[in-house]
C-alpha cells in the first residue's frame, strides 16, 4: 500500500514543524527590515507574489517529477532528459510570470496612489532578478527533494510542497531585500 496515514504523519509532522519554525524566521526578517518596507511600500504587494510564484512553480516541478518517477517516465538520474526539460520549463514559466506580474504590480500600485520611489524598469529588474534566482533555487531543491524521498521509498508529494514553499518564502524575502539593497539603497 502506497498511502499509509501513520507513515505520512510520522514523517510529515516533524517536517511541517520544522517548516513552521523556518517561516517564523522569515517573518522576523520582514519585521527587522521595516525601514526598507516603509521606504518602498510597493514591496508589500511584491512579497506574496514573489513567494507564491516561486513556491507554486517549485511545487509544480516537484509534482511533475513525482508523477514521472512513479510511472517510470523519469529515472533517478541527474542526466535524465525529461527532468532537464521540466527544469528548463519551470525557469521559462518563472521568467514570463515574474515579468508580467512586475508590470501589473507597478501599475496597480501607481493607480492606487501608493508612493513609489522606484522606476518601472528598476522594479521589473528587481522582480526578475529575485524571481529567476528564486526559481533556480526552488527548482534544484524540488529535484533533490523528489529524488531523495523517492529513493528512500517515501512519496515525494508529501515532502516536495512543504519544503519548496518554505524555502521559497524564506529565500524570496532574503533575496528581495538583498537585491533592493544592491539596486536602490
Amino acid at each position: 500500500m502506497i498511502y499509509n496515514w501513520k507513515k505520512i504523519v510520522r514523517y510529515g509532522l516533524p517536517l511541517l514543524t520544522l517548516c513552521v519554525l523556518i517561516e517564523i524566521f522569515a517573518g522576523s526578517i520582514l519585521q527587522g527590515n521595516q525601514n526598507v518596507i516603509f521606504k518602498l511600500p510597493i514591496l508589500l504587494i511584491s512579497f506574496p507574489v514573489i513567494n507564491s510564484v516561486g513556491g507554486n512553480i517549485g511545487s509544480i516541478l516537484g509534482a511533475r517529477l513525482a508523477s514521472g518517477l512513479h510511472v517510470g517516465n523519469i529515472r533517478l538520474d541527474i542526466k535524465d532528459k525529461k527532468m532537464h526539460e521540466n527544469f528548463i520549463t519551470s525557469r521559462l514559466l518563472g521568467l514570463i510570470t515574474y515579468a508580467f506580474l512586475a508590470i501589473l504590480i507597478y501599475y496597480l500600485a501607481s493607480f492606487s496612489n501608493i508612493s513609489m520611489d522606484i522606476g518601472l524598469m528598476e522594479f521589473i529588474f528587481i522582480l526578475l532578478a529575485v524571481g529567476l534566482i528564486l526559481i533556480c533555487i526552488v527548482s534544484v531543491v524540488s529535484i533533490i527533494t523528489a529524488f531523495l524521498s523517492f529513493r528512500r521509498g517515501l512519496d515525494p508529494d508529501d515532502f516536495v510542497a512543504p519544503i519548496v514553499t518554505t524555502i521559497s518564502d524564506t529565500v524570496g524575502i532574503i533575496l528581495l531585500f538583498f537585491i533592493v539593497g544592491v539596486v536602490i539603497i
